[in-house]
């Protein structure tokens, strides 16, 4: 039987240990079916220091979903393409932090495997697709390069034009990396509606925070604190958000966040229990008692199913 194929992304909430052609255009895939009725699940395995667990096998895992313990039919811990979203934050708040963000975005493309297809969403008063989908590492490095900044942010309307162009991604596994100081003065998207549509999607969102105190003779830097906006939206996606202040600690934090999103065991199995009723489902990953005595794995809470 044909049935929708759907993927959970479900990424950790811990640290790990770290270790070109354009691509063509390509149309918006509307359904991705596929002679399976597996659900792919991602997760990582970490120890207590954060360091990323590997060699494990199906049958020390638990995959519970809606309560009901499912059979685990494939386990893998491959590190395959993934298709990267970056969303880079030019507005007039970043004025004095702008060779940051360019740091932390060009470190982060450098840190990728060659396969990798990348695209870019730049905002101020408005977001745009800077660069779409390609594996030209030089082209994504130039445009970030010449960022300049100025103008209102609307991070909430970026973060929707960013899950719209992930549609148009290649490889099922995804993720985005946001940087920015985390305001949003300008969107016409609300805040709620971004939250909504953060729980829905299917890849990890991480964010790198780059807010730093007020500075005089900014007109655009008027929060007194950290509003800490992707706090409260990215950690449902199953990505988590980390707070740079200075370039010493950002070599280390675009490294970090490239090895989270690639050390990760991907169970497939189907639902004893088949449902295309477009519901949210709540899926548990747990690891034997004698296997995960001292590990962590972490993931998201739940997925929605599509709509046969």
């Amino acid at each position: 039987m044909i049935s929708v194929y759907y993927f959970v992304l479900l990424a950790v909430v811990l640290p790990v240990l770290s270790v070109g052609q354009t691509a063509s255009p390509r149309p918006i895939p509307t359904n991705l079916r596929v002679e399976s009725d597996l659900v792919l699940i991602n997760a990582l395995v970490t120890d207590p220091r954060g360091r990323p667990i590997i060699g494990l096998d199906a049958s020390q895992f638990h995959l519970f979903e809606d309560g009901r313990e499912q059979t685990i039919k494939s386990c893998s811990s491959e590190d395959v393409p993934v298709s990267i979203g970056l969303v880079l934050d030019s507005s007039g708040s970043m004025g004095d932090k702008i060779e940051l963000l360019k740091n932390a975005a060009s470190q982060f493309v450098k840190a990728a495997n060659p396969a990798d297809e990348y695209f870019i969403v730049q905002f101020q008063a408005r977001p745009r697709i800077a660069v779409p989908f390609t594996t030209d590492a030089d082209r994504l490095l130039g445009f970030i390069n010449g960022l300049e900044a100025g103008g209102s942010t609307a991070l909430f309307d970026a973060l929707h034009l960013a899950a719209n162009e992930m549609r148009r991604a290649r490889y099922p596994r995804k993720a985005m990396l946001i940087v920015t100081d985390g305001m949003d003065n300008h969107s016409r998207n609300t805040e709620r509606a971004t939250k909504r549509l953060i729980a829905e999607v299917d890849f990890p969102m991480y964010g790198i925070d780059v807010w730093q105190p007020q500075r005089s003779g900014n007109r655009y830097a008027i929060q007194r604190q950290d509003p800490a906006t992707l706090d409260t939206l990215l950690p449902p996606s199953g990505g988590r958000v980390f707070a740079v202040r200075d370039l010493k600690s950002l070599v280390a934090t675009t490294q970090l966040i490239s090895e989270e999103i690639r050390y990760e065991y991907v169970l497939g199995y189907a639902p004893s229990i088949h449902q295309n009723d477009g519901k949210t489902h709540h899926v548990k990953v747990s690891l034997n008692h004698s296997t995960g005595r001292k590990f962590k794995i972490s993931h998201r809470s739940g997925y929605q199913a599509p709509v046969q």
